[in-house]
């Protein structure tokens, strides 16, 4: 069959943006569609200028027709994963539309009731795409296909008995980098994009999956392919690694795994690989991943180190013991502070977050979590609140509650708003809490107080900054910044791979602003970032489109016919 999927733009606005995370769910679900002999194009909306609409339309004129479209995401990008389906159905009504990710699987039936899709797949894809088109081609009994949703001739919602987990994942076929243009999104890379792509001037990202899924159950956390942990073997995770970084002169490998490793001795031979593979490139290359703090020691981070892994991503959540326990995080606060120490000592970058909010959250808890957070400012720990993900517990909760009253309107417009899911603090008390947050992000965090900034040609910032960590002075090229005088930047030193922050005297004055405004008026100012500042992607979105309309309609727009 003729198959078209189609990347969602990953902002509300009609501009090219190429500063996003690669796509690696639909690269998979390309590559074994191509392997199962189907005619396959992919259109990343990201990399054109204009209207979806007149985007997709023209791109199926030149490159179709097409029988079937494929497109999906997770929960956070529903309005852009909702822009493609309206498109769609408005132009391309006659295309088989199948909608598929976190977003579908974690509200299977909702989402197919506002959506309108033709199928839904649920959970993980690959096995389950090639099985329904094949059925699709063969006219076959659509309800003999494990893990999909439809309508019955009656226009009820049906759907299938859940597909097992891949067994073995090292079965599958690389991702499909080439067809959603890897090559255009790798010469677009900045620095600036992502924090720690600042480690090179001229950053080159490649993703890869070494596992599936996560075996824990933290209320926060919702696994769309189920909680069956699997792992690639090294021997197959190298021969891709290999392959791809040499192809497109990779510098950077970021390891998408929800958790990288459980296994300290696959851990071990993954570095022990790794580091022979990084010799036989004749540039530097770098890797991060995520892990838990549990699984760690110092030998294993002094190989890891060794092995060319400069960041590691943790899942801290929060230093209260009460609100681990409730999160079913299965971790302590010594080992909390453990990883800290040693992850800083052998000079890895540290990525974690505290999130606030938890049922189980209190003064006292908030004053052990942020008490931490401000004695360890070098740690460069961030402070945020926890959401409640469609398909999580928490998410639950809140519907028990009536803390979300409606699922769409959470979804839509108020996924990343802030919620008092706390059973003993009152409105007030979180409207405080959010204040002490909001005044600890602004004026403890660790700035730069030393740097240069001069402007390129080409628009970029070249960059001299001293660490207010190690005193190094590192320079950064190809930089991003919104102007000369009003930037704010979250930064890594290349010398000691602590986090540090960079603002401009205007960006600072703003912020000072603000907290002066929290401090008058914080119940006030916090109902205004529950209620109005969620929306202001929709707002600004809202805006640009109907502003590029109006350039267009006087002919002072831009039009994209290169698709």
């Amino acid at each position: 069959m003729r198959i078209l999927i189609v990347v969602p733009r990953m902002r509300l606005e009609e501009a090219e943006n190429y500063n996003y995370m690669f796509p690696l769910g639909l690269a998979y679900l390309s590559s074994v569609l191509k392997q199962a002999g189907h005619q396959v194009a992919c259109f990343n909306l990201n990399h054109y200028y204009g209207a979806i609409p007149e985007l997709l339309n023209n791109y199926i004129k030149k490159h179709g027709p097409f029988e079937v479209a494929c497109t999906g995401g997770i929960s956070t990008s529903y309005r852009q994963i909702k822009a493609v389906v309206e498109a769609f159905h408005a132009g391309q009504p006659e295309i088989k539309l199948i909608l598929g990710g976190g977003l579908i699987s974690s509200e299977p039936e909702l989402m197919f009731s506002v959506l309108s899709p033709d199928f839904i797949v649920l959970g993980e894809g690959e096995e389950t795409i090639c099985e329904l088109i094949s059925y699709l081609e063969k006219q076959g009994e659509i309800g003999r296909v494990a893990g999909i949703g439809y309508r019955d001739q009656a226009g009820q919602i049906i759907l299938t008995k859940a597909r097992a987990p891949i067994a073995d994942i090292d079965s599958l076929p690389w991702p499909d980098f080439e067809s959603f243009e890897y090559d255009k999104y790798l010469e677009k890379m900045r620095p600036s994009d992502y924090f720690g792509m600042e480690l090179f001037d001229q950053p080159r990202v490649y993703p890869i999956i070494c596992s599936r899924s996560c075996p824990y159950s933290c209320t926060f956390c919702y696994h769309p392919i189920g909680q069956k942990y699997r792992q690639r073997s090294i021997k197959s995770i190298m021969e891709e690694l290999s392959a791809m970084v040499k192809r497109y002169r990779i510098n950077l490998i970021w390891i998408y795994d929800e958790l990288f490793s459980d296994d300290r001795e696959w851990l071990a031979e993954f570095c022990r690989q790794i580091k022979i593979l990084l010799k036989e490139i004749s540039w530097p290359c770098k890797w991060g991943c995520q892990m838990r703090v549990d699984k760690l020691d110092e030998p294993t981070l002094k190989a890891m180190k060794e092995a060319g892994c400069y960041s590691i991503s943790y899942g801290f959540e929060s230093y209260s013991p009460a609100v681990l326990k409730s999160m079913k995080k299965r971790i302590t606060a010594e080992q909390i502070d453990r990883a800290v120490r040693l992850t800083l000592k052998n000079k890895i970058s540290l990525q974690a977050n505290f999130i606030f909010g938890d049922p189980a959250e209190t003064r006292q808890t908030i004053k052990e979590t942020l008490s931490y957070w401000k004695a360890n400012r070098e740690a460069g720990i961030m402070l945020n609140f926890i959401s409640p993900y469609p398909g999580t517990p928490l998410y639950q909760k809140c519907l028990g509650k009536g803390i979300i009253k409606d699922k769409i309107d959470f979804i839509e417009n108020r996924i990343f708003g802030l919620f008092n899911m706390s059973d003993s603090l009152t409105d007030r008390a979180f409207a405080r809490l959010w204040y002490e947050i909001n005044k600890a992000v602004i004026k403890d965090r660790v700035y730069a107080k030393k740097w240069k900034a001069a402007k390129a040609k080409d628009g970029t910032f070249s960059l001299s900054v001293e660490c207010p960590h190690c005193k190094t002075v590192s320079h950064y090229g190809n930089y991003v910044l919104k102007s000369k005088y009003y930037y704010f930047a979250m930064m890594y030193c290349r010398a000691c791979a602590r986090r540090f922050f960079l603002s401009s005297s205007l960006f600072k004055f703003t912020l000072n602003v603000l907290l002066a405004v929290y401090t008058l008026m914080p119940v006030l100012s916090y109902r205004f970032y529950e209620q109005i500042w969620p929306r202001r992607y929709l707002i600004r979105g809202a805006f640009n489109q109907a502003l590029n309309s109006l350039k267009r309609a006087v002919g002072l727009g831009r039009v994209n016919n290169n698709v």
